[in-house]
């Protein structure tokens, strides 16, 4: 169980290591100077910048799921994690779908997902499963999502 956890903990910090060493995604305007591991300011990243940046993000993630603060990470606590993040996406998804249905009949047509998810647009004949020209929320839950998905 032990080596579970210490797996899982450190397959998690190996993940949030390179998002706290970018920092945020690069864009046309911005400098390297703000990479958010570049604590000395240098336009570069060192290994130890990077080291600590990895194990500061760790810890904060850590801290999170160990729910009881008892110094480990449980299969119960990853559990009740995975719920609160469904939670979370679930809420998010159903205000995103709230805001697209501009006539609140509970569907979205074509021409609301291209105004309010032009994103989804492309996949909308394939998302409509019973082929009424609308989305629903079941048929956006139950939907292939924006990648390809595993086989059954």
């Amino acid at each position: 169980m032990k080596t579970f956890v210490a797996t899982c903990a450190l397959g998690l910090a190996v993940l949030l290591a390179g998002t706290a060493i970018a920092g945020d995604p690069a864009a046309s305007d911005q400098t390297p100077r703000q990479m958010k591991a570049d604590t000395d300011g240098d336009g570069r990243v060192s290994r130890a910048e990077a080291s600590a940046a990895g194990t500061q993000r760790s810890g904060e993630w850590f801290d999170k799921l160990d729910l009881d603060k008892d110094g480990y990470i449980t299969q119960e606590e990853m559990r009740q994690a995975r719920e609160t993040r469904r939670g979370a996406m679930r809420e998010k998804g159903e205000e995103h779908f709230k805001q697209a249905d501009a006539n609140g009949d509970g569907q979205l047509s074509l021409d609301e997902v291209q105004a309010k998810m032009p994103k989804l647009a492309d996949r909308f004949a394939t998302l409509d499963k019973d082929s009424n020209g609308f989305l629903s929320k079941d048929e956006l839950r139950r939907g292939p999502r924006h990648g390809p998905q595993p086989q059954s």
